[in-house]
């Protein structure tokens, strides 16, 4: 992935002490947010090709990086955009050209595909969301072979506060995914309520430091899981370039209904 700017090595003090915040309020912790430490998937980075025939993108979100709506709340939310057997066509021939070795795995005795489903579901959160967030932190999706440990483990970053260890209770894909999911609907209730870490139409400064007002509740869940824009190079435009990428390599499968 390209390097990271100098900027953001300064910021750590800045990130450690919100993530420890979120610590404190979730229970949870923090993704690697911004560093993208674990991000090594240099395709990631491309900008995708204009559809083809004036074809539009997926409806909910932009054809053009917005660091003030990252996405919508329908799409966010919207449980049903696949089911584990779309899930798991995905993972067998993925936007990378290759099977991903989620296609073959499995969590507490189910395929990964369904176990990201149930926990997506539950949660209220689109499974493509969670599935792009779990490429975006660790580039799970794009390897053909299980990762290390230390990748799979904590998948998400849930339970890992900036700088300091990892707690051992959110340790396995499993509680991962159900962590992320639940964290990232919190932060976004949060947001409805007027009472998160970020709220919709309220100003606030990410750690690049840029202002961001965020035009969804969605795009107030993922600041709050990740507070940088990083154009370019990570963040929430990151999380927009790969969940983008992901739906469109869906829609060509067929996956998703017109």
């Amino acid at each position: 992935m390209p390097a990271l700017m100098p900027t953001l090595i300064s910021a750590g003090t800045r990130l450690a002490a919100a993530c420890l915040v979120s610590f404190a309020l979730l229970g949870a912790g923090c993704a690697e947010l911004g560093h993208d430490e674990d991000h090594d998937e240099a395709s990631d980075f491309d900008p995708l090709p204009a559809a083809d025939g004036g074809k539009a993108d997926v409806a909910g979100i932009p054809a053009a990086f917005d660091r003030h709506l990252v996405m919508s709340d329908a799409l966010f939310t919207d449980i049903d955009s696949v089911d584990a057997i779309e899930l798991q066509a995905f993972f067998a021939a993925t936007p990378y050209g290759n099977r991903s070795w989620l296609a073959d795995a499995s969590i507490d005795g189910v395929s990964a595909a369904e176990a990201i489903i149930t926990a997506s579901r539950a949660a209220g959160i689109n499974p493509v969301v969670m599935v792009a967030r779990m490429q975006v932190e660790k580039s799970l999706v794009s390897k053909t072979v299980r990762p290390a440990a230390s990748r799979v483990d904590y998948a998400f970053g849930c339970g890992c506060p900036d700088g300091r260890a990892c707690n051992a209770s959110y340790r396995g894909l499993g509680r991962q995914v159900e962590c992320a999911a639940t964290t990232l609907k919190r932060w976004y209730d949060g947001s409805v309520a007027g009472d998160g870490l970020w709220v919709m139409g309220k100003g606030k400064r990410t750690l690049d430091p840029l202002t961001v007002t965020p035009r969804s509740h969605a795009t107030s869940s993922l600041y709050a899981y990740t507070p940088w824009v990083l154009t370019g190079s990570g963040g929430n435009w990151l999380t927009w370039n790969v969940t983008r990428r992901y739906f469109r390599h869906l829609d060509e499968q067929g996956a998703l209904q017109p």
